[in-house]
């Protein structure tokens, strides 16, 4: 008779042998979920922010046409979205074949009289006339930016709207 007891047991080739046993994870299934959702309604509500607060200060603008009409003036157009009680200011320039500024305004776009009435065309086109001292070739709204109602008598080179 044979005993069983002088014969190894047979080897268990099982992952969880060689490796050891799955670890319990440290953060409960619940906790993982408040987790889960505190992450999406965070992400929600940035979104919200950056939505909101974006449109409650809309200014936009865009160099629309241009005529160089000779060697001293020359005529710019373009379009500005703005709040209607808000003031702009506006550069726009022109600049000569090389590049160099031929000429240079400043223009102040004031409140609109009816602010309260018509709000639903944000959106307008201004044109400005500009003394050059060269000829130019391409004229172009460089930049616009909200001003206070104090600051706009102190800007050189403007146009009143």
């Amino acid at each position: 008779m044979i005993s069983n007891a002088n014969q190894a047991a047979p080897a268990d080739n099982s992952v969880a042998t060689r490796y050891g046993g799955t670890k319990k994870s440290r953060v409960s299934k619940k906790t993982g979920r408040v987790i889960a959702i505190i992450a999406v309604l965070s992400a929600i509500l940035v979104t919200c922010w950056f939505a909101f607060s974006a449109s409650s200060s809309v200014l936009s603008y865009e160099s629309v046409g241009y005529k160089i009409h000779d060697e001293s003036t020359a005529w710019v157009e373009f379009e500005l979205t703005k709040e209607p009680e808000e003031t702009v200011a506006c550069t726009v320039r022109v600049l000569s074949d090389n590049a160099a500024i031929a000429g240079y305004r400043t223009v102040v776009i004031g409140p609109e009289q009816n602010a309260e009435q018509k709000r639903t065309d944000l959106t307008k086109y201004y044109t400005t006339d500009l003394r050059t001292d060269q000829l130019g070739s391409s004229g172009e709204l460089e930049t616009c930016w909200y001003v206070e109602e104090e600051e706009s008598p102190g800007i050189s080179n403007l146009r009143d709207y």
